[in-house]
């Protein structure tokens, strides 16, 4: 096999990692669910599946779903392939006894798995161009490593809006500084990927203002501009036709008939400092849990100082704008979550500059990225919905004692889980194999991998001891218990609740150094070449 095609069927392998897990199917997804329903039937209220959800808003004496259409537009034609099978009149529920849902599952894969494929194939282009060699190793790391993992195995719309919003920089990404070759249709898609986004998820509104910005400043503003926004109001135009439909207003959303989304701008308020703080650093803290998006600011930072700075200032805009308003907001992590869902639509951009550090610092983002896919990983196959901080502990808990999440192997009467969990684990350490064989540039020197034991070593101090000691944790479970979620453990699983799982990932990452370090070795000996027959991406940029 050419490294051209195991580069793509590792990304492939990720993709059926993702496909191979049944999540259990909470208010998020029963909501979208709902109105995917609701629309096959030509309305927009969901009044006969309302008792399946508690994200519903009541309008004009009906019940409507919370989440904006998007999504259950786009998993219309799947919706409708399994109502010609027969599927949605007889699937099944609580497979391997848990809650859930065949139909759930397999929208999941259509409107969540699919997106996250993408996804990482954009950034697999994108850092292609901006450091040649390592861009599969960051893409792969994007989708085992990061949020994008236990999200791709479940039906939020969180994915989808993320690779609409990148898909647009993508877009652009080559074209704001060619003036002699742009080509404009590139700029009018990339609104409408943005638009799209917004129709998805409403926040996107603010990576649609940084991309903006973006388009326009390299120059030719005013036609680039007028395309662009041609774009992004064709890709609401889906949006706000529901509206008008369910609402009778376009600018009616459902969030209006949230009581608690009337405070403020739609719950959101003036951001909080250390809200963010939590959100970045508690136990379900966004770099805790995948410390591998650290070496993304530090990439984005070399991008700076070697002249691409448009494409580190949008990963800075995009990172801070999206932590205030999700710092302001009255529930910021977004309920019983493995973490800061909101910030989803940041990982793509705080990950393509990983390719950066991929190259000048090899053993420390080696290391982070196992701790980051070791943490994900057990979340993943336990139980990703949890509470709260202290909740974290149940992931490990649950993993001691083979509690695992059912998998397509359940639906045949397998009722051993670890062995049900085989095509997840197949697949998802086929992709490692694959991605490092595809890229030979990724290799590393014993004193880089000792770099990497040291970040290692540091990553499991503060992740078993800072969130308790810095009171980042209490603070959080206070802040949740305030927005009203009674559920709050109060570190049931001990004040340290990452500390088995911090032990597991230290061994992964120690792991995976000493393997990157064979295999560098191994090319050294061989004289395999380590700057070509790169990839796919960077033949094609």
């Amino acid at each position: 096999m050419t490294r051209r095609r195991a580069g793509l069927v590792a990304v492939v392998c990720v993709g059926l990692a993702y496909a191979t897990l049944i999540q259990a199917t909470g208010w998020n997804q029963a909501s979208h669910y709902a109105l995917i329903r609701a629309i096959d039937s030509n309305t927009a209220h969901i009044d006969p599946y309302a008792g399946s959800t508690g994200d519903r808003a009541r309008f004009n004496g009906h019940w409507f779903s919370a989440r904006a259409p998007g999504l259950a537009f786009l998993s219309q034609p799947a919706y409708h392939v399994l109502e010609v099978t027969g599927a949605t009149s007889n699937y099944r529920v609580k497979i391997g006894g848990r809650s859930n849902s065949l139909m759930v599952w397999a929208l999941g894969i259509w409107a969540a798995a699919i997106p996250a494929l993408l996804t990482m194939l954009l950034v697999w282009r994108v850092a292609e161009r901006l450091e040649p060699g390592f861009g599969l190793p960051t893409a792969v790391t994007l989708g085992l490593g990061t949020l994008l993992l236990p999200f791709a195995t479940m039906l939020f719309s969180h994915v989808l809006s993320a690779c609409l919003g990148f898909a647009a920089f993508a877009l652009l990404v080559g074209q704001r500084s060619d003036l002699e070759h742009s080509r404009l249709w590139r700029f009018a898609l990339a609104g409408v990927c943005v638009g799209y986004g917004i129709t998805t998820e409403y926040p996107l509104l603010f990576v649609g203002l940084i991309l903006g910005v973006y388009a326009i400043t390299a120059g030719d503003a005013v036609r680039r501009g007028a395309v662009y926004a041609a774009g992004v109001v064709l890709g609401v135009v889906p949006l706000a036709l529901y509206n008008l439909w369910a609402f009778g207003s376009i600018a009616h959303v459902a969030y209006a008939d949230i009581p608690r989304q009337q405070a403020g701008f739609f719950g959101i308020r003036v951001p909080d400092p250390s809200v963010a703080i939590q959100l970045l650093f508690s136990s379900r803290g966004l770099f805790t849990l995948a410390p591998v998006l650290l070496m993304g600011l530090v990439g984005a930072v070399m991008l700076h100082r070697r002249g691409q700075r448009a494409e580190a200032y949008v990963v800075a805009a995009i990172g801070l704008v999206f932590l205030a308003y999700n710092s302001g907001y009255f529930l910021p992590y977004g309920g019983r979550v493995p973490g800061p869902r909101f910030l989803i639509t940041t990982l793509p951009f705080l990950a393509f500059p990983v390719a950066a550090a991929y190259r000048r610092y090899p053993g420390v983002t080696v290391a982070l990225g196992a701790i980051s896919i070791v943490a994900y990983g057990i979340a993943t196959i336990t139980q990703p919905l949890v509470s709260a901080e202290g909740d974290t502990g149940m992931w490990t808990n649950l993993l001691f004692h083979a509690h695992l999440q059912p998998t397509v192997l359940t639906i045949f009467k397998l009722h051993d889980e670890w062995l049900a969990m085989a095509p997840f684990f197949v697949a998802a350490v086929a992709a490692l194999v694959l991605t490092v064989w595809a890229a030979p540039a990724l290799v590393m020197s014993w004193r880089q991998a000792a770099a990497g034991a040291a970040a290692t070593g540091a990553w499991a101090l503060f992740a078993v001891l800072g969130p308790h000691a810095l009171g980042i944790d209490r603070a959080a479970e206070r802040m949740i218990v305030a927005a009203g979620d009674r559920t709050a453990t109060w570190a049931v699983y001990g004040s340290h609740p990452l500390r088995d799982l911090a032990l597991i990932a230290v061994a992964g990452a120690l792991i995976a150094l000493l393997a990157m370090r064979g295999v560098s070795a191994w090319r050294a000996r061989s004289g395999e070449p380590s700057t070509t027959e790169l990839s796919p991406v960077a033949q094609a940029a």
